[in-house]
């Protein structure tokens, strides 16, 4: 991850724990070859209640820079980014002020 930096909501390693068991982390910025991603990270089944409740009400489940990976640890979510940058799929992500 040379030209990969991540930065964690300030205090991450504090309630990390808490974090991986919510499922949800917003706020994760990953810089990449310059450029800055803010993205949010989910798992699997925190993604699912929070869809299925959106659209219970009626609305629509819109995320920008959405990355679900199996748990919400710093580590899966350090490997997430770097097989997102290994297999060419940065193009995917819309950096900000994009």
């Amino acid at each position: 991850m040379s030209d990969i930096v991540l930065e964690f909501p300030p205090g991450f390693e504090d309630y990390d724990w808490e974090v991986e068991a919510k499922g949800w982390l917003p706020g994760v910025v990953a810089v990449i070859q310059g450029h800055r991603y803010t993205l949010t990270v989910y798992d699997p089944a925190r993604l699912t209640q929070d869809v299925e409740e959106a659209l219970k009400g009626g609305r629509v489940f819109l995320e920008r820079n959405l990355v679900v990976v199996a748990s919400v640890t710093r580590e899966r979510i350090s490997a997430a980014i770097q097989e997102i940058v290994q297999t060419g799929r940065v193009g995917d992500l819309r950096p900000d002020g994009g």
